[in-house]
């Protein structure tokens, strides 16, 4: 089975993203695939990477690493070079990765990817309508408040919550 992990990305949890690549491959060593490896800077360019080279101690010195080693690649250079894949893995974390935006790429070009749609993603990546959505939908939830710029409004909430 061929596998590509994808981490990185344009938000500020790059480097968590960085630490789930490295957390997946500690764990499927053992087992009977074909790894292959991307991470999407934040400037959108691509680089497939061999497993060594996500091993750094901050993101900063990862991207000092991928500069003076590797050449990016394009969107469309990317998307060609995972045909022949049988399942993307996507670890990027935040914008991007988690609002719908990598699942609509994936879907558009017909790449098999883990993870829920760009549909749900999108729905639930704002918190504040998911949360309004899936109340909509009928689905307990617990009260909750978008932070207006007003104290007024928060000690209404906790009062009608009856939290202290």
């Amino acid at each position: 089975m061929n596998i590509a992990l994808l981490c990185g990305g344009p938000s500020r949890e790059r480097g968590i993203s960085l630490n789930s690549a490295r957390s997946f491959l500690d764990h499927t060593k053992p087992l009977a695939i074909q790894l292959f490896l991307f991470y999407l800077h934040p400037s959108h360019l691509f680089y497939e990477l061999l497993p060594a080279d996500l091993y750094s101690n901050t993101p900063a010195d990862f991207d000092f690493k991928l500069a003076s080693c590797k050449k990016g690649l394009t969107e469309e250079q990317f998307l060609e070079r995972l045909k022949g894949i049988d399942l993307v893995y996507p670890l990027i974390h935040g914008r991007y990765g988690e609002d719908g935006s990598l699942q609509k790429l994936f879907e558009k070009h017909a790449i098999p990817f883990a993870g829920s749609s760009s549909e749900s993603c999108k729905r639930m990546f704002n918190k504040h309508l998911a949360h309004k959505w899936l109340e909509k939908e009928g689905f307990s939830t617990l009260p909750a408040l978008l932070l207006p710029s007003d104290e007024e409004a928060i000690g209404s909430f906790w009062k009608k919550h009856h939290l202290k």
